[in-house]
This record gives C-alpha cells, structure tokens and sequence, in this order.
C-alpha cells in the first residue's frame, strides 16, 4: 500500500514540475484543451491540418511543413499563395478576396496560423479604417489583438500605406514612416506641394482624394497623378472650391 501511495506522490510530482516548467507555452493561448486535442488529431489522425474547435479562424499545423500545408489548403479553397512578409503569408482568390494567414509557434513542434480575410468596401460608412484597426488593437497584449495588428500591419507595404495607418511621418529630406513592428518607408515619389498648387491653378485637375493623414492625391485630366501632403487638412479642398468659377467643378473624396 505504501509503495503504491509513493508512485502515485511520485506521478503527481512529475506531472507537476511537467505543468510547471512547461506552462508558459502550454497555457499561452488560454485554456489549452482545443490546443492539446489539435495535437491529438495531427498525431494519431491522417491530418496534416487542424481546425480548433473554440475558433473559427485559428488552424493547428506540425511545424515541419506547415507552411506548405496552409499553401495546399488554400490552393483547394481557391486562393493562390501571392507573397510573404515575415509571419504573414497573403493568399488571393480570381474574384480578387484576399486572406491573410499569420502563423506563431506553439512550442517548437507546432505551428498556430491565423487566417483572416481582408474587405475592401470603401462604401461602408460603418467599416472601420485600418488606422482605427489599429489604434484598438496595439494597446492590448490578449492573444486575439496581437494576431489581428500582425495582420493589420503586414497589410502596410509602403510609405503611404503607412502615412495613411495614422503612423508618425518624420520630416526629413524625403519624408520617412515608420511602422511599430520596426519597419521604415521612404516616400521616393512624393510631389511637392507647390507643384500641386500649380497644378490645381492650371485647371489640371480631374478629381482629388484627401486622406486623414494630409495625404492628397490628384488626378489630372492627361490621366497623371500627383502625390503630395497639404500644409493643413482640408487646405487642398479650400483651394479647389475657390477655383470653381476659374476651372469649373472638380470632383473630390476624402477617407
């Protein structure tokens, strides 16, 4: 009787170091139940690919060739495998729906991807910007939010992508952005604002869009564009009403 009550102590006690040492990732997405069960399909199932029960977007892959079995799915659901950057990997369908999938190690066995499908709906006046996207979510340190700003931020490629995210532009000679996941963009094409003017004066211009960030782009009548930042927002759409009796009315949008 004894000897058995020592290895049942002794089962207990292993299994606690086990928890202990291990908790941090065994625990690092919450309850690990959907988790643990996941890694019981892909071992003694024929899955390469996991759905986990407690989330629509959350898959469970091994970390060997993980990579390739999301491509593979995706490739079945429709969707062909555009480009990576860092963690995120886009996948577009010949409809033109985007998804992304961001993908994070649980444990070094295991991989968790992610998969959210990026709108494009300008005409949904309730549809929130990227920036407000991501003004929610950087704050937070749950699991949920981290995953949805990797997703928002590997959508930011460029300068204006990132001006237009609301991140501080630095004012140098040219202008940089810098994102917070460490990334820097240099505006290379940007136009100068006096030439915008110029051109606006000249009755150039078709139609001009105006961003939250004092991004204005103008479209000219040859079918050019003009990139520029206003000194203060709403300066270019001053100049343009003033211009209506000279160069008739010219067509404008802001975000």
């Amino acid at each position: 009787m004894k000897k058995l009550l020592l290895i049942i102590i002794l089962i207990i006690v292993i299994i606690g170091v086990f928890l202990l040492w291990y908790s941090p990732v065994i625990f690092q997405e919450g309850h690990p139940w959907p988790q643990l069960k996941g890694i019981i399909q892909l071992n003694f199932t024929n899955k390469d690919l996991v759905k986990l029960s407690s989330e629509k977007n959350k898959w469970l892959t091994k970390s060997k060739n993980g990579a390739a079995v999301i491509k593979s799915y995706m490739k079945d659901q429709g969707y062909d495998f555009t480009e990576q950057m860092g963690s995120a990997y886009f996948f577009q369908s010949a409809t033109g729906a985007q998804i992304i999938a961001t993908h994070r190690y649980y444990s070094r066995f295991y991989s968790l991807w992610t998969m959210i499908e990026t709108i494009n709906n300008t005409d949904d006046a309730e549809q929130l910007s990227i920036a407000e996207e991501l003004a929610d979510c950087l704050p937070k340190s749950d699991t949920a939010s981290r995953d949805q700003c990797t997703t928002l931020l590997a959508t930011i490629k460029n300068f204006t992508d990132c001006a237009n995210a609301g991140f501080t532009i630095i004012q140098s000679d040219p202008l940089q952005c810098s994102t917070p996941d460490g990334r820097s963009f240099t505006d290379n094409t940007i136009s100068s604002w006096n030439v915008a003017v110029a051109s606006l004066n000249n009755c150039k211009v078709k139609s001009i869009f105006q961003a939250h960030s004092k991004l204005v782009i103008l479209e000219l009548k040859n079918g050019n564009k003009i990139t520029a930042y206003e000194p203060q927002i709403d300066d270019v759409m001053k100049i343009a009403v003033n211009l209506t009796s000279k160069c008739g009315a010219i067509h404008m949008a802001t975000e």
